[in-house]
């Protein structure tokens, strides 16, 4: 099903889902803020990004895309760190679509079981929870502007940093070409079921 799909067949599930997937955006560059900030640097609290506000994280663009096809993107959270924590800054964000997914599905859940009363609230929460396992995957590649090709900018060697320079000024043509490719060879399916996979040993771990 695509997810706009789910607006025609459960509104308020549609809702859900879109409010706490454009939060996981924000999670996602809070948890990047937060190490960025730890590691002493002052770009992300001086441009507000250590705040919940919307529209300092919130893109109008990524909005209409989640809101579409139930994949966003948030702005760009700044920092100037190279290195290993640079890196560690830019992973920050797939663990954040990460935990957002495990509360996410969590408390779905949990209403799921309290009955038909809240049916769809649990849907919404637990497709939320799809939306945030995906955009970890997808976060991950090393394609401009994602979290991945941050990493290579971090600790990569200067031709890896110029092949990211040249998928980068392909712009949204590269970034869709690239995307398609390693959705069609099997890659993102694959980091997908990783995740999901892990997700479901924390539950099973934890009695659920």
């Amino acid at each position: 099903m695509f997810f706009f799909e789910l607006l025609g067949n459960d509104p308020l599930a549609y809702l859900v889902a879109f409010a706490a997937a454009a939060f996981g955006l924000v999670v996602h560059n809070l948890f990047q803020a937060y190490l960025a900030d730890r590691y002493k640097d002052g770009d992300p609290r001086r441009y507000g990004f250590l705040t919940v506000e919307p529209k300092v994280h919130l893109d109008g663009l990524g909005l209409i895309f989640l809101a579409l096809i139930g994949f966003g993107f948030p702005r760009l959270v700044p920092w100037r760190l190279f290195g290993a924590k640079g890196a560690q800054t830019a992973l920050m964000g797939p663990l954040g679509f990460f935990v957002a997914a495990f509360f996410y599905i969590l408390l779905g859940r949990i209403l799921d079981n309290l009955g038909p009363a809240t049916s769809s609230i649990a849907l919404g929460l637990q497709v939320a929870g799809s939306l945030m396992i995906s955009h970890a995957a997808v976060f991950l590649f090393p394609v401009p502007p994602l979290d991945g090709a941050r990493v290579v900018y971090a600790i990569g060697s200067p031709e890896a940093r110029r092949f990211m320079d040249q998928l980068q000024s392909y712009g949204f043509v590269g970034f869709f070409v690239i995307f398609l490719v390693l959705n069609l060879s099997g890659i993102l399916p694959a980091i997908r079921a990783g995740l999901s996979g892990l997700l479901n040993s924390l539950f099973a771990a934890m009695g659920l």
